[in-house]
């Protein structure tokens, strides 16, 4: 699912990305750029953005932040995201508090 065609390395964000919502990029590769090229792999995602502990909103059009199930201490928690800028899938770990999107797997 990489968007350049290889098996190697992590450029999947294209793959996964909704084909529309997110803001327009002219980088090669990445989620923004060419945007009817996304979501080859059926995932979907929308650039929903997230929300901060104190009710705020932000970064819808650019990001796509998804939790994990898997805790990274009693405060964090990991989570995946696609930015309009990048072709790689991130993992990083933010607060337990800030809202981010869930992904149902259905059995």
């Amino acid at each position: 699912y990489n968007y350049d065609g290889t098996t190697t390395g992590n450029k999947i964000a294209k793959a996964m990305a909704s084909t529309t919502g997110w803001n327009s990029s002219s980088e090669v590769g990445v989620v923004g750029n060419d945007q009817s090229l996304n979501n080859s792999s059926d995932f979907n995602a929308f650039p929903e953005g997230n929300r901060y502990y104190n009710g705020s909103f932000y970064d819808e059009g650019y990001n796509a932040f998804f939790w994990s199930s898997t805790e990274y201490n009693s405060s964090y928690a990991w989570f995946r995201n696609l930015n309009v800028n990048y072709s790689f899938l991130n993992r990083s770990n933010y607060f337990k508090q800030n809202g981010f999107s869930v992904r149902f797997v259905r059995d």
